[in-house]
């Protein structure tokens, strides 16, 4: 649905991001990162990296092959619920939630900021063991609102005012 002007005043940066992303999650186990197999997902696409069965560890297909429609669904009719994920494939990847420390509320990073090789070792350095990201896949749904709000660095309504006056009138002190 679209929003009207006022519905989007107020609104925090992981609201907006909801309204126009799905999130993919990955979660935290001993042997690394594991996301839902998805196999509509993984039709037609060439594998940068091995599929790994999170369950059994064994690797389903290597990183090269392109995964045809009867291979995927094969793999789903086998029973594979879960797939493990390298750092390498989340770098790069945009956090989907903003991610706090509900100890001490120290917050390790913000709805739409990009994971880092950085981050993501204090994330797993702090025990995270959640990791939501937006689906954004450069061919059916782009970053290009993420990377618009990215772009801006007002956070309130009264931010964007007081820079859209410094812009009317340069020289003025600006004023709500």
């Amino acid at each position: 649905r679209e929003l009207e002007p006022h519905e989007a005043v107020g609104m925090s940066n992981e609201e907006i991001l909801d309204i126009f992303y799905g999130k993919e999650m990955y979660a935290w186990t001993k042997k690394g990162w594991k996301a839902p197999f998805d196999a509509d997902r993984l039709r037609g696409v060439k594998l940068t990296h091995d599929l790994i069965d999170a369950k059994s560890g064994n690797v389903l297909l290597e990183a090269g092959e392109k995964v045809t429609p009867r291979q995927a669904r094969k793999l789903a009719d086998e029973g594979v619920r879960d797939i493990l994920v390298s750092a390498d494939e989340l770098i790069g990847k945009f956090v989907g939630e903003d991610i706090i420390n509900e100890a001490t509320g120290e917050i390790y990073v913000e709805a739409g900021d990009e994971l880092t090789e950085e981050i993501l070792a204090q994330l797993t350095e702090a025990g995270v063991k959640r990791l939501p990201t937006l689906a954004i896949d450069s061919v059916n749904v782009g970053p290009y609102i993420r990377n618009t709000m990215a772009g801006d660095k007002n956070r309130s309504r009264e931010e964007a005012l007081i820079d859209i006056y410094r812009v009317m009138r340069p020289g003025e002190p600006p004023t709500l």
